[in-house]
Parts: C-alpha cells; sequence; structure tokens
C-alpha cells in the first residue's frame, strides 16, 4: 500500500513543481509580476486560486477532526463563509478599482495609502506577522499529519511535515503568483472533485442513516452545542462574525482582490464560490461526525479522515484523495507566505530600508523571504502543540479584528488614522488578555468583546482627532 500510495503523491508533487517551473519561466523580474502574476487572474483562474487559497488543512484535517470531536454545530458555523462570498466580492471590487489607479501591490501598501500613515502601514504589517506564522505551522502539521498516517509511519511526521515545506519552498520561490494561481486551478479543482468522490465512496460503508440514528441516540453531536458543550450561544455568535469577516481581512485574500483583471472576474467569484465552498465544508464535518461511530477512541481526530480512507477504499483512491488534502495545504501555505514576503520586501525593504534598490532586487528579498517564512512555520508546527483548528482560530479572531480599519476608509470619509490606531491597538490588546489572561470574553469567545473595543476605538478615535487633509485616495473615492 506504501508504495502505490507514495507513487500517487510523488506524482501529483512533481506535477505542482512543473507548474512552478512555467511560471517562473513565464514571471518577469518586477515585483508585479511576481507578486500580482501582472495583474492577470481571470474569470476562471480567480474564483479558483481565491477559494484554493481559504481552503487548507483547516478544512480537509481540521473541520473533519472538529466534527469528530463536537459534531454537525461546526459544519452550520463553517458553511456561513459561503455567504461571505457577498461582501467579500463586494469589497474586494472596490479595492480593485482603487489599487488598479494607485498601482498597489500589498494590503498594508493599501492601508497606509488610506491613511495617508506610516505608523498604521507598519502596525498592520507587524500585526499580521504575529498571527500568520501559527497559521503556517498548520499547514506543515497538516503534512506530518498525512504522510505519517498513510504510510503507515514509514513516513514520520517530521519527514512529511519538511517534505511539504520543501515542495512548497521550491515552486514558490520558482514563479510567484502565477505558479500559486495556476497550481491552485489544478488544487481548488482538486479539492471539490475530490471531497464529493470520498463522500459518494464512503457514504454505503458508514451506513448514514443507522448512524445517525444512533449518534442522535448516543451521543449530542447533531445537538447545536456539540457533543462537549463547547458551541455556547455566545460561541456561535461569535463565530458567525468571525468566519464572515476574517476571509475579508486575510492578508493572502486582500492581496489577491488587486490580482484581478478586471470586474467580470469578482462577479464570476459571486457565481462560484457558494458552491465550493459548501461542499468544502459539509463534506470533512459529516464524514467526522459519522467517524464517530465508525472508528471511536482516536487519540488524534485530525486524523480521522485519512483513517477512514485507508480502512474503506482502494489504495489508488486513497492515494489520490491524500494528493488533494495536500493541495489544500499547499495553496494555503504558498499564498500566506507569499503575501507575507512581499510586505517585506515592499513595504519594509524598498519603501524603508532600501528607496534605491531595483526591482529585481525587491523581488529576490521576497523570495528570500519565503524561504525564512517556511521554516519558521515548520519549526513551530514540529512540536505538535494543539490540534489544527486551535491553532487556526488564533489567526482567523486575530485578523477579523483588523477588518474595521482595514474597510472603514471605504465606506467613512471621516475616518482618521489615530482612530485606526486605536481600533488595533485596544482590539489586538484585549484579545490577548482575554485569551492568554485574566480579562473576561463575558459568555462569548475573546473575540467579540474584542470587536466591540476596535470599533469603538476607530469611531471615538476618528471623531476626537482632527479630520484627514484631503488626499489622491480620497479624490477617487469621491469620484
Amino acid at each position: 500500500m506504501n508504495t502505490v500510495v507514495i507513487g500517487i503523491i510523488a506524482v501529483y508533487l512533481l506535477v505542482t513543481l512543473t507548474i512552478g517551473w512555467a511560471g517562473y519561466v513565464r514571471t518577469g523580474s518586477t515585483p508585479t509580476e511576481y507578486f500580482l502574476a501582472g495583474n492577470t487572474l481571470g474569470v476562471v483562474v480567480f474564483p479558483l486560486t481565491m477559494f484554493a487559497t481559504l481552503m487548507s488543512a483547516f478544512i480537509f484535517l481540521g473541520s473533519a477532526g472538529w466534527g469528530y470531536q463536537h459534531g454537525m454545530a461546526w459544519f452550520a458555523l463553517l458553511g456561513v463563509e459561503a455567504l461571505a462570498g457577498i461582501p467579500l466580492a463586494l469589497v474586494g471590487l472596490k479595492v480593485w478599482r482603487i489599487g488598479r489607479q494607485r498601482g498597489y501591490l500589498t494590503p498594508t501598501e493599501y492601508v497606509g495609502d488610506a491613511y495617508d500613515s506610516t505608523t498604521v502601514k507598519l502596525l498592520i504589517l507587524g500585526v499580521q506577522f504575529v498571527w500568520a506564522i501559527p497559521y503556517l505551522s498548520i499547514q506543515a502539521m497538516g503534512g506530518g499529519l498525512l504522510f505519517e498516517t498513510i504510510t503507515e509511519g514509514a513516513i514520520t511526521f517530521t519527514q512529511g511535515a519538511i517534505l511539504l515545506t520543501l515542495v512548497t519552498t521550491i515552486y514558490l520561490g520558482l514563479g510567484g503568483l502565477r505558479s500559486v494561481a495556476w497550481s491552485d486551478v489544478l488544487q481548488g479543482i482538486a479539492m471539490v472533485v475530490l471531497l464529493v468522490a470520498a463522500f459518494l465512496y464512503l457514504f454505503p460503508t458508514l451506513e448514514p442513516a443507522g448512524t445517525t440514528a444512533m449518534l442522535a441516540e448516543t451521543s449530542n453531536h447533531l445537538e447545536p452545542s456539540g457533543d462537549l458543550g463547547f458551541f455556547t450561544p455566545g460561541v456561535w455568535v461569535s463565530f458567525l462574525l468571525m468566519n464572515t469577516m476574517a476571509i475579508i481581512a486575510y492578508p493572502q485574500m486582500f492581496q489577491r482582490f488587486l490580482a484581478a483583471d478586471g470586474e467580470r472576474a469578482f462577479r464570476s467569484l459571486l457565481i462560484w464560490w457558494p458552491v465550493m465552498v459548501i461542499v468544502a465544508a459539509l463534506v470533512p464535518v459529516l464524514l467526522g461526525v459519522w467517524g464517530v461511530v465508525t472508528m471511536p477512541g482516536l487519540d488524534s481526530p485530525d486524523t480521522i479522515l485519512p483513517a477512514l480512507l485507508a480502512e474503506y477504499t482502494p489504495v489508488w483512491i486513497f492515494g489520490i484523495i491524500m494528493g488533494g488534502a495536500l493541495a489544500a495545504m499547499m495553496s494555503t501555505a504558498d499564498s500566506l507566505v507569499l503575501t507575507l514576503s512581499s510586505l517585506v520586501s515592499h513595504d519594509l525593504y524598498r519603501a524603508h530600508l532600501a528607496p534605491a534598490a531595483s526591482n529585481r532586487r525587491e523581488t529576490w528579498v521576497g523570495r528570500l523571504t519565503t524561504v525564512g517564512l517556511l521554516i519558521g512555520g515548520l519549526a513551530l508546527a514540529l512540536p505538535q502543540q494543539g490540534t489544527i483548528i486551535d491553532l487556526a482560530i488564533y489567526f482567523i479572531q486575530g485578523n477579523a479584528l483588523l477588518l474595521p480599519a482595514y474597510i472603514a476608509p471605504l465606506y467613512w470619509s471621516r475616518v482618521t488614522a489615530t482612530g485606526a490606531i486605536a481600533s488595533v491597538m485596544l482590539g489586538q490588546g484585549y484579545f490577548l488578555a482575554a485569551t492568554f489572561g485574566p480579562a473576561p470574553s463575558f459568555m462569548f469567545m475573546p473575540f467579540l468583546p474584542a470587536l466591540v473595543l476596535a470599533c469603538s476605538g476607530l469611531v471615538l478615535g476618528s471623531l476626537l482627532s482632527p479630520e484627514s487633509e484631503p488626499t489622491e485616495f480620497t479624490a477617487l473615492l469621491e469620484s
């Protein structure tokens, strides 16, 4: 079994590396080419790369694991992201229109221009780095878990995590966003098709009707509160808000807005996003819930999906679907790393450390940064502290709290840099105090009281500070 499965996955990884090389051959030396694929993502590539960027080990392993631990409530809280495609497209289109006029390369370049403030730009840049590294680690962690599970220990967790990181580093370093976007087409389609295939193949074996009836009688996996009682009303409200808000504020998603080739790309996103997200949210959770009866007592809930496939599907099907799982992990890791490396090379190195640097040098600084970031994520993954969802939740909450500062300049002309700084400091500060310290959450997740403070700080800080002078950014909004 090991030889067949490893062979299938090896072919997939080779295809991914080939895409990376093809992207390298066609990518110019300018930062816009490397980080935004020359603003060429169209009606097919754009929605698929947005989808593949969001779907990660969080979906393939983490959501199945939480379905196994908690129950169907997790699908409802994750599925809200299908509806979030509407504000995602509307905000994205507005950002794209301004970005095309102003020539933005990064999310924080947009923020700095919107507030006419280097302080706001660097503050948000720093916060995004703090929350991004743990999220990078879950992709390496997912790769390690998958390789260890599918090879029955022949490839250890550490070796699998290193292998996934190495492949991602090579094809990302070569071709930038062009390689990422092209591979995302493959990975996005693979994720949806293979999840449906896994569901259809396992459906008769898992006996859903009988399994569901048994769960209803013997556990709380079908209850809104979940089997462990974790999903209280306060947690429900928190997750619904933060899952909806975070996908707009994720730095890798925000930067994708700038890479679209036109308005039709956003209309295409509105059509395909709900379909893809519903499939990716529902299938892993259902399989995880049904796996409670079929494979009870797993030490690591995150391994339920590969464990089911290894037990009940032919080797070749198992190998192909696990290739799709690896696709999910690489598609998120490469996108996030690419965005973070652009923040370093463009918003730190080029803007402040070496203003006279050439485009070619800026691009190579970005390439070197990708290597450092992926190594950092790998280092955090190796101790295997916490489940995949546990680590992802920090990233979700931390980024969602940045959304008020991100979108306020688009809709409120009175907002100021002082308000944005107050919003970020109050929101992030209270979130840290409530998550790791004594501050109360008031029956919610730490995100919700922190969001109240972030919004309050934005409004009060803006109203109590002098009104900003008109800028080219505000003139564009008014035109």
